[in-house]
């Protein structure tokens, strides 16, 4: 019969290599996804071709769905630009809908931010973005849609 402090001494091992184990895996998957390198949205054609008013009213009528339906994919979006704000490396643009408050917002990144940030409100463009898909704010009772890896296209 094994002595009662062995059988604590192997399961104390155990524990202790699942441990190790674990933290190794966690690791690497951080590593992954800290890592992790996209296509140029340049280059990639999107999904849905569309309107920011028609974007934002699909949100609206079906904020399910349409996150079904664009979350992660590339959709080139055309509106008139209500705001732009350029802060240091980075850029964004919004097409708000006046009547509802609801928005799109696009995020530039470096390489594409100098571009974004000489947009004028009122100037019609075309974005190109990865949709991250909408989140509703009751207080003010209007949906945010936001989008990253953004580019202008016309």
């Amino acid at each position: 019969m094994a002595h009662p402090s062995q059988n604590k001494k192997k399961w104390l091992r155990w524990i202790f290599l699942a441990i190790v184990a674990m933290a190794l895996a966690g690791g690497a998957i951080f590593y992954y996804v800290m890592t992790a390198e996209f296509a140029d949205t340049t280059s990639e054609k999107p999904a849905y071709t569309i309107s920011a008013i028609d974007l934002l009213t699909e949100f609206q009528q079906n904020d399910s769905a349409a996150n079904k339906k664009y979350v992660e994919q590339i959709l080139a979006v055309s509106g008139r630009v209500s705001e732009v704000e350029g802060v240091d490396t980075s850029a964004t643009v919004k097409f708000v809908d006046s009547l509802t408050g609801s928005y799109l917002i696009f995020d530039f990144q470096s390489a594409t931010s100098r571009q974004a940030a000489a947009l004028q409100p009122g100037d019609s463009v075309t974005l190109k973005g990865s949709c991250s898909g909408s989140i509703y704010s009751r207080l003010r009772n209007a949906h945010m849609i936001s989008f990253k890896r953004s580019v202008i296209t016309e």
